[in-house]
Formats: C-alpha cells, sequence, structure tokens
C-alpha cells in the first residue's frame, strides 16, 4: 500500500462526511496519521467537538440536504470518503424514511459530487451497503451478482453508488465504492449489542439452528479498506465487498455471547414454526398501526436468514486482508455492554 509519505501524497487533504457515525469516526482515525489535514463535516460542530477531543481536525457545519454546504466543505479538499446517509429511526413513518433516503442518500450524493467537481477533487471513496444488492440470499454473492434492492435504503445506496461511479469515469478523478455488511466493534449499536444485551438479561429467546450464513466486518478493518482504496490507483473506478472472511449463523453467535457471559447453553430452543407465526403477527399488528413492531418477518429474516457475501476480489486485486472476527472481538464487546461484569 506504500510508504507513509506516499499515502500523504495521495491523500492531501481530506473530507469526511458522516465522520461523527460509528464507521465515519474509526475511517477519521485511521487516516489522519496519512493525510495533511482532515476536515469533518457535521450538523452540528459544537456537539461533535467532543467526539473528536483527541484527534486533530477541523470541524465544518453542513448537512447532505444544503448544497450550499456542500460547496464550502469540498473547497480546496483532494480526497472525501463519503458516509453519510440516513439511517432509518424506529417508530418513524414509513414514507418520511423512505424521502429522507432519496434526499440524503441520493441528492445529497449529487450534491456533492457537483460540489468535488467544482472544487477540482481527486478522489472520492463512497461506503455503501450490501443492501445495493438486496439481502436473504442462500448463496455467497460477489460484485458481480445482479443487484436487486429490496428497501428504499438499499435503492437510494445503489442509485448513489452509480453516480460516484459515473463522476469516476472523468480523466484525472479516482472514484472507488465499499459495500460493507453488518459492522461490529466495541462501541457499536445496532443487532449484536442488543443480542448481547437480551442475552445477558434474559430475555432474548434460544433460537434453533438453522444453519443460516451471515457476512459482518469490524469497523477497524472497514476503515483500513478506506485507505486501501483511497491510495491504490487499481482501485480507480472500481466496487468492492469488505468482510471479516467467514460467514456466522446466528446461533453460533448466540453461543459465543454466552460463553462471554459465562452461561451455559439452554436445553431448549424456540421452534421455527413459532417464530414464523409470531412474525406474521407482527407483520398484521405493524399495518394496522401505520408502522414496524419490534417482532415482524422482517427482523425474524434478519435473524434467521442468510446474507452472505465474498470479499475475495479486494483481497486479489489489492491485497487486503482483514484482521479482527466477530469471535475475537465479541468478549471486549460482551465487557463493554455489561460493565466488565463479565469475561
Amino acid at each position: 500500500m506504500g510508504t507513509t509519505a506516499q499515502r500523504q501524497r495521495v491523500l492531501g487533504r481530506l473530507l469526511v462526511t458522516g465522520g461523527t457515525g460509528f464507521v465515519g469516526r474509526a475511517v477519521v482515525g485511521r487516516v489522519l496519521p496519512n493525510a495533511r489535514s482532515v476536515t469533518v463535516l457535521t450538523r452540528n460542530p459544537e456537539w461533535a467537538r467532543s467526539r473528536f477531543s483527541d484527534y486533530d481536525v477541523h470541524l465544518l457545519a453542513g448537512d447532505m440536504t444544503r448544497p450550499e454546504s456542500l460547496f464550502d466543505a469540498c473547497a480546496d479538499i483532494d480526497t472525501v470518503v463519503h458516509c453519510a446517509g440516513h439511517a432509518h429511526a424506529f417508530g418513524m413513518p414509513a414514507r418520511e424514511s423512505d424521502r429522507l433516503h432519496f434526499a440524503t442518500t441520493v441528492e445529497g450524493t449529487r450534491a456533492l459530487l457537483a460540489a468535488a467537481t467544482r472544487a477540482e477533487v481527486k478522489c472520492v471513496v463512497f461506503i455503501s451497503s450490501v443492501k445495493a444488492m438486496g439481502e436473504w440470499s442462500p448463496e455467497c454473492l460477489d460484485e458481480d451478482a445482479e443487484p436487486r434492492p429490496s428497501t428504499p435504503y438499499g435503492k437510494a445506496k445503489l442509485e448513489a453508488e452509480e453516480l460516484v461511479l459515473k463522476w469516476g469515469t472523468d480523466p484525472g478523478r479516482h472514484a472507488a465504492v465499499l459495500r460493507l455488511p453488518l459492522v461490529y466493534g466495541v462501541e457499536s449499536a445496532g443487532n449484536i449489542p442488543r443480542m448481547i444485551d437480551g442475552i445477558d438479561r434474559g430475555w432474548f429467546p434460544p433460537l434453533p439452528e438453522v444453519h443460516n450464513k451471515r457476512s459482518m466486518v469490524h469497523v477497524e478493518d472497514v476503515a483500513e479498506a478506506v485507505l486501501c482504496v483511497a491510495v491504490d490507483p487499481r482501485a480507480a473506478g472500481h466496487l468492492y465487498l469488505v468482510t471479516d472472511g467467514r460467514p456466522y449463523s446466528t446461533a453460533e453467535i448466540c453461543d459465543e455471547i454466552r460463553r462471554a457471559l459465562g452461561r451455559r447453553r439452554p436445553r431448549w430452543t424456540v421452534p421455527i414454526t413459532a417464530l414464523r407465526l409470531g412474525a406474521r403477527a407482527g407483520d398484521v399488528l405493524g399495518r394496522l398501526r401505520g408502522r414496524p413492531l419490534p417482532f415482524d418477518s422482517q427482523v425474524l429474516d434478519k435473524l434467521l436468514g442468510s446474507a452472505w457475501y465474498s470479499s475475495r476480489r479486494i483481497r486479489d486485486e489489492l491485497g487486503f486482508e482483514p484482521r479482527h472476527t466477530l469471535f475475537d472481538t465479541l468478549p471486549a464487546m460482551v465487557a463493554g455492554r455489561t460493565g466488565g461484569r463479565h469475561g
């Protein structure tokens, strides 16, 4: 991947959108030693200051839905790492969430690229999602699989990917896209921490082993992949899947969480038929309420469905190798959630 001096020469002055998020903060920490300067675009610089108290970064007020703020952000920038996007909040009406996916992820990316063009930015790395491909495939998918996104989030990510790669076709520009599965780490939020809490407190049910396969990736490996595709000219114009190199079944994950908690594996599991009936009931009640319930068919698919991807291309073409696995990381995640009572 080249010497530090070479990386600095390629990265130069760097802008990170979505830099206050879980992935964005890891990216900022990784690129700081390899950039002349780092600017973080945030809607609230005062709030963000505490997130970067140990980092020498410039915090700039801006919003993906305000194009004028993006022109200011891209001024004198060499490389943009675009992590920003709309994350659906539980309880938000679907229509409003769908509108924000389009406004933030698609139109926001379009405006960012226009600003990058005017500022003569040389490199854009876009953080996308496997949901741009669609999920719940029993087969291992790679970059050649036909994208079939099924959610507004996935459709918006796919459209933004296409915008970024098209921008990169002009001479002198370097564009790359990273598609990520579930991202984990000690400070992560989302499904894995909720499973840890549920198993620790006794309300998460023992799930049957259905041998599903789910790909994941550690946040530090994501940050390393960002640096890899930003500095390697072979990545220009390409899209890469990034995983930690192995799939996991949900039952395996639960067993590892119990081990880290010092708990025994239950002798019983909830029958798959009961789970499906409960999910269908959740679907009906969610439609009646106009917003999803905590347990429905979509949640059951996340628990027991397969979302399995190959990251062989970034390994074979760029020499990228992940350094972490979920099972190596779970003890620290459990300790972080339980205050060190276990592990």
